[in-house]
Formats: structure tokens, sequence, C-alpha cells
């Protein structure tokens, strides 16, 4: 979120430099991606067109007899087809330094020039957004000779924070404003949010409520309302926060939004039918030309603003074309909700279509923040001239909870000493009602703060104030404990000893597609290849070694799983497995079997340290001629043997080790 630093200024005392700023909003949890710092601009005023004359010597200039405030007029020359007598516009004087220049008096086809008259783009603003035809306009309000960028607050640099999920409220420049005055420990300066229609008559305007997806709706109808452009100062501001000014009404829209954190949107009244607003899911096969000019298909999963005939909007994330403020309206609805953050996620993303509205909205807004934000936004449009009626409010407000905190548990969970006065003061600073009730602080959360639900919330904003610079660094007590390393060493020799008779290790997969009654299933597989856990290692070595293009020994240690009584065993295993081009010489003897009956023997010796005895013996899946078992003491400890030959994959003689 981008936020001018002069914003917060309004709000807070701040320090100077904007460095020290972001390092304290990082310590806030709100990291500052970005500081946009403002190029130096000087000597530009606030000049008045006089007089202005085409040029005697150049059809594409014109001569104009500017006031800056000085006893003499001053005369500029200037090639922009948008000045007229009357206007108020931004001069730089001769010595001025802007972005890219610095002004000097100059002869212009004969006449000189005493300074330059200034567009957006001079002063470091988008053009697109001001005056696309040259020469940015000023109020006419605005005192000559003033310094046009102390008035319109372009000094200071622009702060690009990142506002974690759970804090909506802190989406806005009052949010970050509280933040940084508790922080502080300075006042925190606040507009007064108080509804100029709470005393008038109510208008014949109305709301329901038929999906449950909105909890709280503030409606209130406007008439008188003349619109044009904002004063400048405003399209300043929502241009240094990456939003584009349109006009007057939808601009209150707009500065409210960024200012309390809650989006508003503002319908032509005379294009709702009935003088209804109604919150409902779409209709299937129903379409709504957003204010993007998009014609889109809606659906039940929709949810929408309609009137008695259609839909107007989508709920949280963009107004439509057939209800928007244009220049000839007179009368506007405003509206300021709360709707379900899941369900404007959704539809947001349905429709691909994220807006500074639904980013708010799909946070989940607190219900409070409506009233509050119709308030302000009400007390700006009368301010243009309007009347206001009574707003309508459906919908009512959660009550206030409470959570038991005490001292204990803070030292309990950040290992600080701190008094129940130190604390209640750390939370009171947050906007929070704190009462004792003999050793427990009873706390309130603020209403615009729904993140804070348990004890553990507030220890963390008790830390946030204190400074995580201030819990102590301290290595916790860890009770000695004895590993047995046998297993692994034993895993290791294995695999070493496997290695210097010749064979390579390798790593299959744990995870395969087939399965038995004792196979141990997956509840949430990748894919349908990977549902079941593995219960032999050896398949996918035979699979490896058939793939190979010349002869190949490998051999693998994991672990096999089984399900048995309800209970899932898992066992350690060694396998390997072997192909060979050799042909049998004579015919009636193997003499790879016998040199794989003399590794495996050898590899026995060598792990346990023990004697080995092989006995012939028929197992399923092996030469039933050439399957051999190894005992160590007695005890069956593995099996070896060609693969049956109606397994046999190609040619090569494969034999395959169970251990």
């Amino acid at each position: 979120m981008r936020i001018p630093l002069s914003w917060l200024r309004e709000y807070v005392d701040l320090p100077a430099r904007a460095h020290d700023v972001a390092e304290r909003l990082a310590m806030l949890g709100f990291p500052v991606e970005e500081i946009v710092a403002r190029p130096e601009i000087t000597d530009v005023v606030v000049g008045r067109l006089d007089a202005v004359e085409r040029h005697p010597n150049a059809d594409r200039l014109f001569v104009c007899t500017v006031d800056v405030g000085k006893e003499a007029p001053v005369t500029i020359v200037t090639a922009a087809t948008n000045v007229a007598a009357g206007q108020t516009v931004p001069v730089a004087l001769v010595g001025a330094r802007l972005p890219q220049m610095t002004i000097d008096r100059r002869s212009m086809r004969g006449v000189a020039s005493e300074g330059m008259l200034c567009s957006p783009d001079e002063l470091a603003l988008p053009p697109e957004w001001f005056e696309a035809d040259g020469i940015m306009q000023l109020d006419a309000t605005l005192p000559l000779g003033g310094d046009v960028i102390a008035l319109l607050r372009l000094r200071d640099a622009v702060l690009d924070v990142e506002i974690t999920s759970n804090r909506v409220d802190a989406m806005c420049a009052i949010g970050l404003a509280r933040e940084l005055a508790a922080s502080y420990r300075t006042a925190l300066r606040l507009p007064e949010f108080v509804n100029p229609g709470s005393d008038a008559a109510p208008s014949a305007a109305s709301v329901d409520l038929e999906s449950n997806d909105c909890s709280h709706f503030v409606l209130q109808q406007f008439d008188g309302v003349r619109v044009g452009a904002s004063p400048v100062g405003v399209r300043v501001r929502l241009a240094l926060c990456g939003v584009r000014p349109i006009s007057n009404i939808v601009d209150v829209s707009n500065y409210v939004m960024l200012e309390t954190g809650q989006p508003l949107h503002f319908y032509d009244a005379r294009r709702v039918t009935g003088e209804r607003l109604v919150v409902r899911d779409g209709r299937a096969g129903e379409r709504l030309v957003t204010l993007d000019g998009v014609e889109r298909t809606l659906s039940p999963a929709a949810l929408v603003i309609a009137d008695e005939r259609t839909a107007l909007g989508l709920a949280g994330v963009m107004g439509g074309a057939g209800s928007e403020v244009e220049n000839g309206t007179t009368s506007v609805l405003l509206e300021a909700a709360t709707f379900n953050g899941a369900r404007v996620r959704r539809t947001a993303q349905a429709f691909s279509l994220r807006t500074e509205a639904s980013s708010r909205h799909e946070r989940s807004i607190p219900p409070a923040l409506a009233e509050l934000a119709a308030a302000r936004a009400a007390s700006l449009v009368t301010e243009l001239g309007a009347r206001a009626y009574a707003p309508v409010i459906v919908g009512s407000l959660p009550p206030r909870r409470s959570i038991a905190l005490t001292p204990h548990e803070v030292t309990r969970l950040l290992g600080m000493q701190l008094t129940a006065e130190r604390i209640a003061e750390r939370l009171s600073s947050l906007g929070c009602g704190v009462s004792e009730n003999g050793e427990r602080l009873v706390v309130s959360p603020p209403a615009w703060r729904d993140d804070l639900t348990v004890s553990a919330d507030l220890v963390e904003e008790v830390a946030r104030m204190e400074g995580y610079d201030a819990v102590e660094s301290a290595v916790p007590a860890i009770a000695p404990r004895e590993i047995s390393s046998r297993e692994y060493d034993l895993e290791r020799r294995a695999a070493q000893t496997m290695a210097a008779i010749g064979y390579r290790e390798t790593i299959t997969h744990s995870l395969q597609s087939s399965h038995t009654t004792e196979s141990v299933a997956v509840k949430n597989p990748l894919s349908e290849e990977q549902r079941f856990l593995r219960t032999a290692i050896e398949p996918a070595l035979l699979t490896a070694v058939a793939r190979a293009t010349e002869p190949t020994r490998l051999f693998e240690i994991g672990h096999v799983f089984f399900a048995s009584n309800d209970a899932i065993v898992e066992l350690p295993l060694l396998a390997f497995a072997m192909s060979s081009a050799q042909a049998e010489d004579p015919p009636w003897r193997d003499a790879e079997f016998l040199r794989v009956k003399g590794d495996m023997e050898a590899f026995l010796r060598e792990v346990s340290g023990r004697s080995v005895v092989t006995e012939a013996v028929e197992r399923a899946g092996l030469h039933p001629g050439k399957c051999a078992r190894l005992l160590v003491d007695g005890a069956e400890v593995g099996i070896f043997g060609r693969v049956d030959p109606r397994d046999e994959r190609t040619h090569d003689t494969t034999y395959a080790l169970y251990c």
C-alpha cells in the first residue's frame, strides 16, 4: 500500500527522516518495501493568468501576463494550448529547479520569458491523471505567490508499506498513524466522524439484505450534487497513493477508503430503479457491464448489488457502468457495507478483477468501519454543496468481546517483567478498553481490531509496543539426551560394504500405484501412481536395472510399510538388483549365481562378523532352481536369487536380494 508521509503527518508528529519512520513501521510489523523519494523542486509558486495573447512572431506560442503575488506581474511565453485568462497555475520562476531542468530567463522569438508554466509531469506527477493538454490547473483559493510544493505537500516521500492479511485495519492512513502514535507515545489527531445527515429527514431510498454474506449496510442519499473536478490537493494525494482522480464525488469514495480502510461506492440515484438496493446472489446468465467497460456474465456464485430490475455491481469488487456517477448527476446514493471476505475473494478471482476495494473486503473488514467511513464521506460531500439525508443502517454491530490477561502471561511468553499499569498503558494506546479485576486485566479490543481474539494476541501487541528488540535473547534450557547412532552406523557400514563389492547406491520412490491387502494408502496422494506406500523395494530396483543399456549393479537401503491390526509397521531393508549379459558356460552351471552367492556371503560376514550359511529355497518371484536364503546363527536374514524367467523383461540374467 502506497501512502504519502505527508498524509501521516496530518494525524501524528513524526521524525523528519523517512527512513526513521520506515524503520519504526518495520518494528511494528509493517515492513516498508520501498521509500519513493520526491525530487527536489524549488521556486515554484502559485500564479494567476491575467492575460493570454498570441505571440506576435509565432503561431503556436502564447504570451502570458502572470500575477505571482509580487508588485509587478511577470511575462511568460508558453506553447501549452490549455491556457486562458483567469486560470490559477503553478509557475516556475527564474532560478527554479525542476526534476529535469533549471529555469533561466530567455528570449522566445523576440519576447523575453521570465519563467515557465508547469505541467503535472514537471512536478513529478502522472500527467495522464491530470490535464492532458499541458499546464496543471490549481484551485483559485490558493494564495498567489505561495509555495506550490509546500501547499500540495509534495516534499515528503511516499512509503510502500506491506500490510499483513490479518491487519486490514492498518490498510489506510489512519490505521498506520494510530500504530505510529502508540509506538512514539504521542497524540493522535483524527478528523471528526459526525454524519451531517444524522438529524436530517430520511429519504425514500432503502436496502434489503437477501444474502447472509452481507452483515452490515449503510445507505445514504445526497441531493444537489454538482459533479466536477476535485480540489487539486485531493487529486495530488490520490495520485501519490496510486489512485487515478476521476471526479469530486468518486474521489471522495477513494479518499475515504484510503483514509479509513472502508471501501465506498456512489450510485447515480436516478439510475437506481425504485430507489432500492438489494444485496443478493447473481442469477445464472445475468449480465453486467462493470466500470472498466467489460460485460460480464454472472452466476449464483457472484455476490451482487442490484436494484429492483438488474444487477448494479459486483459487491465489494467493482460497480457497474449502468449506475455510474456522471457529469450530469445531481443525486447520489452512498454505499458503505461489510461483506464476507471469502465470498468477495472468490468473486474477484472468478472475474480476474482485483481492485483496491476487493483487496480490503477480502480480508474481512470490521463492521464498525462502515458507519465511521459513511460519516466521513457525508461530511466531505456536504462540503461540496450537497444536501444529506439521514443514513439508512441495516444490520447490527457485534457486541464487544472481553479478553482476560495477567502480567504473568506476558512474562511467560515474552520474558519481560512488566507491571499491570504498563501493560494497560500499552494496550490503551492502541484503542483497547482496559479494566482491572483483581490480578487480571480485562481487555476489550477496539471495534476495528477483529484480529484480537485470545490473550496471546494481546501479549503480541504488548511486545510490538515495547519493541521486539527489548525481548531478551536467551537460549532455552535443553535437557541432555543421548540418542543411539547404532542403526545409522550399521546402515552406513552396509552401504560402504556394498560399494566395496561393486554396487552403486540409489534411491527409489517410496510411493507406488500397485497395492496388496497389507498396503498403506496415502490420504491425499499427488497422483494415482503415488497412492500407496511401498511394501517392497526390489520392484523399483528391477525397473531401474531393466532400463539400463549395460550390465548394472544397484542397491538401496530404505523402508517398507505394512498395515497390521489398524497399525502401520515400518521396516528398514537392504535390497539389490543386477543384470549381466554373460552366457552360462557350461549350460548346467550359473557362474553369475555363484558370484552373487559369494558377494552376499562376503557382505554379511563383513557386516555381522559371523559365519554365513546358504541354503537352497523356493520363493515366489524367483527362479525355483536358482534361489537361496542366507542364515546367520540359524536365523534367516536374507533371500537372493535369479528372477523368475517368466518375469524377466530382457535377455539379461537378473538377480535380486531381500535382506
